[in-house]
């Protein structure tokens, strides 16, 4: 975690990364009018710094791999339960801070269809006989990080592994823009 006086000079270098990202990546789209041609830009500029700034979320989850389980644990110093390494994940990325249940993050961001998954997006399942009682970040490929239960340590799984297969409940993305920028204060 970085000292609070460099969060937000922190906030504001990622801010502009993203949106030098966004803009490199940006390809022109032939539209009938310049105003289509307008909107289709900046949809893919949206598009692109969210992947930019998800890739991140995704990174950091990865480097927590081996990290113990621990019911309620929300830090790798002393281990991860489900939703406490989807928090750390995103706090420590975006400065953000979810809410902390993987019942409550089931509430937050859009449903996504299976098929429309990217990475960064949050996967839920039902694994303790109720809806979203289990959550993991989307890598991409059918795959998820996540801390499963007590006696492992965080890892990667397919959704189509047995255990999760038949216990998949549905997917949410969170867009990163809107903590990301909101988070900057212009003024400072």
């Amino acid at each position: 975690m970085l000292p609070a006086f460099l969060q937000r000079p922190a906030r504001a270098l990622v801010v502009g990364l993203i949106a030098l990202a966004a803009v490199a990546a940006a390809r022109p789209v032939a539209a009938e009018t310049q105003e289509e041609q307008g909107v289709v830009q900046g949809l893919q500029l949206a598009l692109s710094a969210q992947a930019v700034v998800m890739q991140g979320v995704v990174d950091r989850a990865l480097g927590y791999i081996g990290i113990p389980y621990r019911f309620g644990g929300s830090h790798p110093d002393k281990g991860f339960d489900c939703s406490g390494l989807v928090n750390h994940v995103f706090r420590e990325t975006l400065g953000v801070t979810l809410p902390r249940t993987s019942r409550q993050l089931a509430t937050v961001g859009v449903e996504v269809a299976r098929e429309d998954m990217r990475p960064g997006d949050l996967v839920f399942f039902n694994t303790r006989g109720a809806p979203n009682s289990h959550v993991g970040i989307y890598l991409g490929d059918g795959r998820f990080v996540h801390a499963p239960r007590a006696r492992t340590l965080v890892r990667i799984d397919q959704l189509d592994d047995g255990g999760y297969r038949g216990r998949f409940t549905g997917a949410r993305r969170i867009d990163p823009l809107t903590f990301v920028v909101a988070t900057v204060d212009p003024a400072s």
